[in-house]
């Protein structure tokens, strides 16, 4: 399968109330059928993956969820498709839950998600889960959606970086504004030069370095220094390339941002 081909989009809810996790079974025709997994499923054409995720827990467990933030992205790469998972962190606005879309469902325990037979491909997802510190997360040094949002830059989700950290771009103001818009630049200019548009990827590139020159040497646990640096490198290679030359630039020379500790 081309990896290329735009993935289905899904919105699921990560549901945690008083100590447990809301999970669905899924029917026995479907496809894992028999698998839990987070409730939710496919986007349509003319909703929001908001608005997919609030219709969906309505469909299949009749209750009305509301949204409290955008969690995380997963990719799942299948021989048929590609399905992209856009996880929400949500709380139950009323209701409870029935058997109307699933085949079950339960309140689990963090502890005892393993006993339950998630898909392969969601394991990595339960064993973070399962972990997450929820109070903790709200008093986190760096925003959730800044360090996903490198750890997708980093696994080469250039696209789905720059949705993440747009997230909170927008209701910032002042230098962490900057900041998030300069990583926001770079993944964008990233996913031009993949895509071979190089008057799009060398424009948002200088659009970034103009956002860096504007922060001091070190903010938000970066190295803006280093980050100059090595984009630099990486986008002049590109600009002596060309247009017609940039294909001939390896994919495997794009700096890794430094996760923030």
């Amino acid at each position: 399968m081309n990896q290329s081909q735009t993935p289905l989009e899904v919105g699921a809810a990560l549901i945690y109330e008083n100590g447990r996790y809301l999970i669905t079974q899924r029917l026995p025709e479907d496809s894992f059928g028999g698998y839990w997994e987070l409730p939710g499923g496919k986007k349509e054409p003319n909703e929001s993956l908001e608005q997919c995720v609030v219709r969906e827990l309505k469909e299949e467990l009749g209750i009305e969820v509301y949204i409290r933030k955008f969690y995380k992205i997963v990719n799942y790469h299948y021989p048929s498709r590609s399905v992209r998972l856009n996880i929400f962190l949500c709380g139950v606005k009323s209701g409870v839950p029935q058997k109307i879309e699933v085949a079950d469902f339960a309140w689990v325990a963090p502890q005892d998600l393993p006993t339950y037979n998630f898909p392969e491909a969601d394991q990595t997802l339960i064993e973070e889960v399962m972990k997450k510190d929820w109070a903790a997360d709200e008093h986190a040094k760096y925003l959730h959606e800044y360090l996903e949002g490198i750890r997708l830059f980093n696994d080469g989700f250039y696209f789905e970086c720059h949705e993440m950290i747009e997230d909170i771009w927008m209701k910032v103001e002042g230098l962490d504004k900057i900041h998030y818009q300069a990583i926001i630049q770079v993944a964008v200019g990233i996913h031009h030069y993949k895509n071979g548009n190089w008057p799009g990827a060398m424009g948002m590139y200088e659009k970034a370095l103009a956002k860096w020159n504007q922060l001091p040497e070190a903010y938000l646990g970066l190295s803006i220094t280093q980050l100059k640096e090595d984009f630099g490198l990486f986008f002049g290679t590109i600009q002596k390339a060309g247009a017609h030359g940039m294909q001939h630039v390896p994919e495997g020379s794009i700096p890794k941002i430094d996760l923030p500790e």
